[in-house]
């Protein structure tokens, strides 16, 4: 809203690729050859400089490889080093579709350019949703998570006549709890999930959260890995999932740290210096 298309992409790539990349090259020279030394399983150098230089893609359809070959032999999806890393490709895709827009038509014609797909896509998710559509979607189908994103868009461009009162946080949680019993999440979450979400974030002493350490992006990157590397030592089936799960978190908000303190911010700092050297951040 307040930068130029070209501005906006340098600044969303070096948000997601510096730490990208460290996370790739952490898990295929690090976290798996480790946990195949300590469990015998198998590990080549060159299937995982596939697998590192495939996901530099961003996890792109038909290009990115999701696992290393017998590395994680035996455990419930072997076949996967970092889940989640498919959609990093959709989320560029949406930044696209979302810079792109806001970047060429004037904010009230941009509220109108994205709320159209959005109607379309969810009346179209609806039907699914309701069992009339022809095919059962895959888990790593993308129209969903585009939704989710532009909620998120609509909820700012709309943020002018959108309730954020404590009556609208409660109707906006009945809302979600109705439509997860109903069955309908992937079609009509979007909007009532993310208005509870902002809207509550006022009410809640979370402000200070994220403010000077955001661990977000860490989390999720590294949060898959680090269950692999405990699903490997045999962690999975030794606890409760909610034991596991409560591990997991633990672990990975270190890594997450690391990596905000010492890539994330880094890149980011060189782009404020590159753009004016008089705003670049001081790292303590």
């Amino acid at each position: 809203m307040t930068s130029t298309v070209r501005t906006f992409w340098r600044a969303r790539l070096l948000r997601i690729f510096p730490g990208l990349v460290a996370c790739i090259a952490t898990v295929s020279f690090v976290f798996a050859p480790l946990s195949a030394l300590a469990t015998g399983r198998r590990y080549a150098f060159y299937d995982a400089v596939l697998f590192f230089l495939s996901n530099l893609s961003a996890g792109a359809p038909g290009v990115a490889l999701r696992g290393i070959p017998g590395s994680l032999d035996g455990l419930p999806d072997p076949g996967a080093w970092n889940g989640p890393l498919w959609t990093l490709f959709w989320e560029l895709v949406c930044y696209a579709l979302a810079g792109t827009v806001l970047g060429v038509l004037r904010p009230e014609l941009a509220r109108v350019a994205l709320l159209v797909p959005f109607l379309v896509g969810s009346a179209f998710v609806f039907t699914l949703d309701m069992g009339w559509g022809p095919v059962r979607t895959p888990p790593d189908w993308p129209l969903v998570p585009l939704l989710t994103f532009l909620a998120g868009s609509l909820t700012y461009l709309y943020r002018d006549r959108i309730s954020a009162s404590q009556v609208a946080v409660g109707a906006c949680a009945v809302g979600v709890i109705a439509i997860g019993g109903a069955g309908l999440v992937p079609s009509l979450i979007h909007i009532p999930l993310c208005v509870l979400l902002l809207a509550s974030s006022l009410y809640l002493p979370l402000a200070s959260v994220g403010s000077r350490f955001d661990i977000s992006y860490g989390v999720y990157i590294y949060g898959w890995p680090v269950q692999q590397v405990l699903a490997s030592m045999g962690l999975h089936t030794a606890v409760p999932p909610l034991f596991f799960a409560a591990v997991s978190l633990l672990l990975v908000f270190p890594v997450a740290w690391l990596s905000c303190r010492y890539v994330e911010m880094p890149a980011r700092g060189w782009f404020r210096r590159w753009k004016d050297p008089r705003r670049a951040p001081q790292l303590a």
